[in-house]
Formats: C-alpha cells, sequence, structure tokens
C-alpha cells in the first residue's frame, strides 16, 4: 500500500502586524543553506507594542500545544538572539522576529492593494500574510509559518546608491576613468559574477 502524504494542519491564517522586513527572498527563492529553494521574508516587531507582544504569544501558545520544542518556536525573541550573539544578532535586540517561508512566490500589494511594481527589499516596512501550519516528523514537533502574501506600507530599504547627493560643477560620467594600472585586458574582471557580497 503507498504511503498517504498527511495534509498540513493549518491552526492560524491572518495578517501580522506592520514590522520590518528581514531576510526578503520574495522575488527568487533563497538557494542557500538556510533557505532550502524557498521564497521567505522574515519580520521584525518591536517589542513592548501591546499588539506585536499579543501576536508574538498567540504564535508561541500555538507552537507549544503542538509539543514544539524551544528552539524551533517560529517566533524568536531578539533579546535572547542577542544575549547569544551579540555581533551576529545585537540587531535584533528590542524586537521579536518571526520568518515565513513558502514554495511558491508569494503576491505583494501596495497599501491600497494594488500589485507593486517593485519587489519589496529588507529594510521596507510593511505586514505579512501567513498561515501557522502544525507539523510532526517524529522526532520534532511544533508550528511553521507559511508566507502566503506581502503588503509594502512604506519604502525604507536604502541602497548605497541612495547615500549620494547631487554633485554640481561635475558632468555625468558615460565613460570609464582611464587608471596608470589599467590594462586593455579585462580578463581578470569579475563584473560578470551574480554573486551578492
Amino acid at each position: 500500500m503507498a504511503d498517504v502524504k498527511k495534509k498540513s494542519n493549518i491552526v492560524f491564517k491572518g495578517i501580522t502586524p506592520a514590522g520590518v522586513f528581514t531576510w526578503a527572498w520574495i522575488d527568487k527563492p533563497d538557494n542557500s543553506e538556510y533557505g532550502k529553494g524557498k521564497y521567505k521574508c522574515a519580520l521584525k516587531l518591536e517589542k513592548g507594542v501591546e499588539a506585536n507582544d499579543a501576536f508574538a504569544r498567540k504564535l508561541i501558545d500555538l507552537h507549544k500545544a503542538a509539543k514544539g520544542k524551544r528552539d524551533t518556536v517560529p517566533v524568536k525573541d531578539g533579546d535572547t538572539l542577542a544575549e547569544e550573539n551579540e555581533e551576529k544578532n545585537g540587531k535584533f535586540r528590542g524586537f521579536w522576529l518571526l520568518t515565513a517561508k513558502s514554495k511558491n512566490k508569494p503576491a505583494q500589494i501596495d497599501a491600497k492593494k494594488k500589485p507593486l511594481a517593485a519587489t519589496a527589499k529588507s529594510g521596507d516596512f510593511g505586514r505579512l500574510a501567513i498561515a501557522a501550519s502544525e507539523f510532526d516528523t517524529g522526532a520534532n514537533k511544533g508550528v511553521t509559518l507559511y508566507l502566503n502574501a506581502l503588503q509594502l506600507l512604506e519604502r525604507r530599504a536604502v541602497s548605497a546608491v541612495d547615500e549620494f547627493d547631487e554633485v554640481d560643477g561635475f558632468d555625468g560620467d558615460t565613460a570609464l576613468a582611464e587608471t596608470a594600472d589599467r590594462g586593455d585586458d579585462d580578463s581578470g574582471s569579475d563584473a560578470g559574477d551574480d554573486e551578492d557580497f
């Protein structure tokens, strides 16, 4: 007899409070060892805000009810993360951090529910439409969060180009600058690499 795949048991479906997007992989899946080929977005929710604290507590309680372990809870306490590794996680101090993932590309809308012209990025401010589903692998149980959609409320992500002001007295440059150590051979160039640094 063939194995029957067990259906997910959705225990919550709804919209998060507004927070800051972190690790936003919305246009393409995260193929790193952490992303496992899924679209994902984490959300930083400020602690001490009643709606945020209540939302985090609800997800934590659902995880406990599903007999989930503390280290697999879908909402992390940023203060605890910072205490464990200040250098890496200090930026999460004072926040709840939740991460939702999906095999399918999530829809993206703006505050007026219109599709976004340009994808949301880490650092932007908005909300996530999520579903919390129980899982039981035998060795591990709990609740995982699925990312259904994203609503961008405010663009806050800053690119390096945004940091500059225009400077008067200079023309725009359309040619490569000549330098004494630059040869005509570009064979050592990595300009074609798509790697993010």
